[in-house]
């Protein structure tokens, strides 16, 4: 199936409260996976009642905050696409999870999202690098230092595609058949790869020197 024309205009961007202006970045960032990473996984989460975090995704996501990394999710939601519910929804669910993130003191830097079909072929549905790329634009982000942390092999092509490093987590879809493809790293949890990512981010640093 061809690109549609109204897949140019992809990615969706989720609006988000300004923040502090001033804080410290250190031009990396790590672009997070929703469901199955952050949140819990379900069958297509439809409304925002069935959004609930992980038990350490807020923990997780302030530790990468304190140590300079901006915060991107990125996610593809077919179920636009699929009729499972409206884009009106997808941003109310968008919502709360901003908001109970907001509640632990978390702020995230953006939400893109693609709500095409597969079939469809868009350039930002993952793995293709459409979402981070416009990051990287609009955030000034090296995308060569950055993290993808997601639970799918899709997560981990996407973040080869755009020369990051991967992190595949244990959370979200089945544990079975993760051995089957290389990543840079497998963690229990969202928490577990924020700790990894900032000591292998510090070593890169100093490596540097």
């Amino acid at each position: 199936m061809p690109v549609s024309r109204r897949n140019r205009y992809c990615p969706g961007i989720h609006p988000l409260p300004a923040g502090p202006k001033g804080s410290r970045r250190n031009g990396a960032a790590v672009f997070l996976d929703r469901d199955g990473t952050i949140t819990q996984e379900r069958d297509y989460i439809r409304h925002p009642d069935d959004l609930h975090l992980y038990k350490r995704s807020a923990e997780a996501l302030r530790l990468l905050r304190k140590n300079g990394f901006s915060l991107v999710v990125v996610t593809n939601q077919s179920g636009v696409a699929r009729k499972y519910l409206t884009l009106g929804t997808l941003h109310r669910i968008h919502d709360k999870m901003v908001s109970l993130l907001a509640r632990h003191g978390v702020r995230l830097d953006a939400i893109y999202y693609c709500p095409h079909h597969p079939e469809e072929r868009c350039p930002a549905r993952k793995p293709r690098p459409g979402m981070p790329h416009r990051a990287a634009s609009t955030l000034k982000l090296d995308l060569t230092h950055s993290y993808v942390v997601g639970d799918m092999k899709t997560d981990m092509d996407l973040a080869r595609e755009i020369g990051a490093k991967g992190v595949l987590v244990r959370t979200g879809h089945s544990w079975k058949g993760k051995d089957s493809f290389p990543v840079e790293r497998r963690s229990r949890d969202l928490y577990s790869a924020a700790r990894w990512i900032v000591r292998d981010f510090q070593k890169s640093q100093g490596d540097r020197t």
